[in-house]
């Protein structure tokens, strides 16, 4: 180095040193340097996870509804060819029982009245007979061969009787007597060599022309059965008789409903030939016959009145009270109960009941079930209401509406409208006595609000009515015991008609967010979210919620609360025409967390995610507008859930 060189390079060092002291910050009192470090997270919290629409515990992926849970097993049903879900329950217990009462309100008060016969065969004073003291009968020129004719007046303004048509009344345990046989004169061998009493309007069993009802008095009867050689009743000459005559007919003259009808009996006999007469006497018969303990078990009428029988209980014999459980039957819907747990807001489409009712006994006529039917659940009630039937093919007997209606129920007193009542109407004239006859109604949107009583998810299912029979005034077949019972069936394919909503927790640690939340260091959060990814089976699309929580299952933060927020949006599947999901949709949505270490810092406690899918049917592609049609395999899948997080932190001051 010069002398010159020497001279200035001190002064040049201490000049740079100088400015580079002057160009830094000198800290005063932390010796510690400030450090900014880019932070990434990226934390696969769920690695595809598949859903299927139905399934149980050994599904091979997790059933959104699982139907072995006690909530569901009886309200799905799974074909096994195809998998389609159908929506299965039936209530077969309403227990209506018998409807005897009704063979009563349809006769009313048809009886048979008492007739006395009080008839003169000779009367020898009459004829011009003039003789001193007494001469054997048969030495007059009379005939002794004897008979008269008497009708029993049939009373009675519901039904009608034609003979041409062989109606009839079938007798329970009745009895017919004859009682007070008088003859004329006293004679000690009798007035009479033989006496029968016909009754060719009552026939015993098989009841042919030839089966009447006969009686013989004679010396030595053979029995107290109809023993005779033609099947005639025997009896002691100068007796009454009582016969039982339970399952015998009776064959009315009575062919208008409002006029009282008869029955014909005949009596003949033969006149002792040695009585001894004088020529004044009468040769005469005195007796009455009547039915006992009268009581009618099956008719076959030409015509009867409409009428009307209870099928549940009526306490006061008044109007119907709804709710009164003394005049209700009730039955469950077993597969709605608990359904709230799962999924919120079911609602299916193209509902309909098939309505079964079943009658026994009943022929030649028909009936019109008059009904009122509350569905009930927690929170709800609601009446299965008819209208007039939209689709008139079915048939005027088969039409179940509320017009006309003509009984009157009430519910805590007050009167409900035809509006919230149903009519079934079963036509029976093909039906015969003897068989069950079973008649499908379909109950459905042409006729009833059927759709919103289903969708309601009714638990227990209250019926309250009554029938009314014979509603032309035609004619009418009735026998004991009389069957009336109902069932309901609902097997609908599983059709979403709009929307609802099921849930699902997921495993979710959120712990890695605690890198971002230091609070001795200060983060420029750039982005902290939730990204799914997904591949949608279903026919449905979903707007999704999220809530997350801690271990103890404190709600941390709800995100999208309301379902109104498109950017978490589920898209639907492609539907066929039929409704099924035809190709699946895929994308993904984002959840944004915050933006502050604050607003993370709670999340970072966060160990399950809650969520849950408004599943409903806008957006699906594939150009069909049928409902969607869920089959038990439709798949959702969750591709993929990540913790996405990039953040700016900057250590030491």
């Amino acid at each position: 180095m010069s002398s010159s060189q020497a001279s200035w390079w001190p002064l040049t060092v201490a000049a740079l040193t100088f400015i580079t002291l002057v160009g830094c910050d000198v800290p005063t009192g932390n010796s510690s340097p400030s450090v900014n470090t880019d932070t990434e997270i990226s934390t696969p919290l769920v690695q595809e996870k598949t859903f299927t629409f139905l399934g149980g515990p050994n599904s091979e992926f997790d059933p959104l509804i699982d139907t072995t849970s006690s909530d569901f097993d009886s309200l799905f049903e799974v074909e096994s060819s195809n998998n389609d879900i159908s929506v299965v329950q039936e209530i077969d217990n309403f227990d209506i029982g018998n409807l005897n009462e009704a063979l009563d309100n349809a006769t009313g008060s048809l009886t048979f009245d008492q007739k006395t016969l009080d008839e003169t065969f000779i009367d020898l004073k009459k004829e011009g007979f003039t003789f001193a003291g007494e001469k054997q009968i048969e030495d007059l020129n009379v005939e002794l061969q004897v008979s008269a004719k008497a009708d029993i007046p049939v009373r009675g303004s519901r039904v009608a009787f034609r003979k041409s048509q062989n109606n009839y009344v079938e007798l329970g345990p009745t009895t017919i007597e004859v009682q007070n046989i008088t003859s004329s004169p006293t004679a000690p061998g009798g007035v009479f060599d033989s006496l029968r009493f016909t009754y060719p309007d009552i026939r015993v069993e098989p009841y042919g022309e030839d089966n009447q009802l006969v009686v013989d008095f004679v010396e030595n009867p053979c029995g107290s059965g109809p023993c005779g050689s033609n099947g005639e009743y025997e009896r002691d000459m100068g007796d009454g008789f009582r016969i039982d005559l339970e399952g015998a007919r009776i064959y009315p003259d009575k062919p208008n409903i409002d006029k009282n009808g008869t029955v014909t009996f005949n009596i003949g006999g033969q006149v002792n030939p040695d009585l001894m007469v004088k020529n004044d006497d009468k040769i005469s018969l005195r007796a009455s016959t009547s039915f006992d303990n009268f009581e009618i078990r099956e008719i076959d009428v030409y015509e009867a009145k409409p009428f009307t029988v209870t099928i549940t209980p009526n306490e006061n014999g008044g109007d119907i009270n709804v709710a009164n459980d003394n005049e209700v039957r009730t039955a469950a819907f077993d597969g709605f109960e608990g359904i709230t747990d799962r999924v919120d807001g079911l609602k299916l489409a193209d509902v309909s009941l098939t309505f079964q009712v079943e009658t026994a006994n009943l022929a030649s006529t028909d009936a019109q079930v008059h009904a009122a039917i509350q569905g009930t659940n927690e929170t709800n009630q609601i009446y299965l209401r008819g209208t007039e039937d939209q689709n008139m093919s079915r048939g005027a007997d088969r039409n179940v509406s509320s017009l006309p209606f003509s009984a009157a129920f009430t519910e805590n007193g007050v009167s409900l409208q035809n509006e919230s009542l149903i009519k079934l109407g079963v036509g029976l004239e093909e039906a015969a006595l003897g068989e069950t006859v079973r008649t499908p109604l379909l109950v459905d949107g042409d006729n009833s609000n059927v759709s919103d009583f289903v969708n309601t998810l009714p638990t227990e299912v209250r019926l309250a009515g009554q029938a009314e029979i014979n509603t032309d005034g035609g004619g009418l077949q009735v026998r004991k015991p009389i069957a009336l019972d109902a069932n309901f069936s609902l097997n609908v394919p599983l059709r979403i008609r709009d929307r609802f909503v099921v849930r699902d927790t997921i495993d979710a640690d959120l712990s890695d967010l605690n890198d971002l939340t230091d609070p001795e260091e200060d983060a420029n959060i750039s982005t902290a979210e939730l990204q799914f990814s997904y591949t949608n089976g279903l026919p449905l699309g979903a707007d999704a919620k999220m809530v997350i929580v801690d271990a103890a299952g404190s709600v941390i933060e709800t995100f999208n609360g309301g379902f109104d927020n498109d950017n978490f949006r589920i898209e639907p599947a492609a539907k066929d025409k039929d409704g099924a999901a035809a190709a699946p949709s895929s994308g993904t949505f984002v959840f944004t967390l915050g933006s502050t270490q604050e607003a993370l810092r709670a999340l970072a406690e966060g160990d399950k995610i809650r969520l849950a899918f408004n599943m409903d049917q806008a957006g699906s592609g594939g150009g069909s507008e049928a409902a969607a049609r869920l089959r038990a395999d439709d798949q959702l899948t969750l591709n993929r859930v990540r913790l996405e997080a990039d953040a700016s932190i900057q250590t030491g001051n």
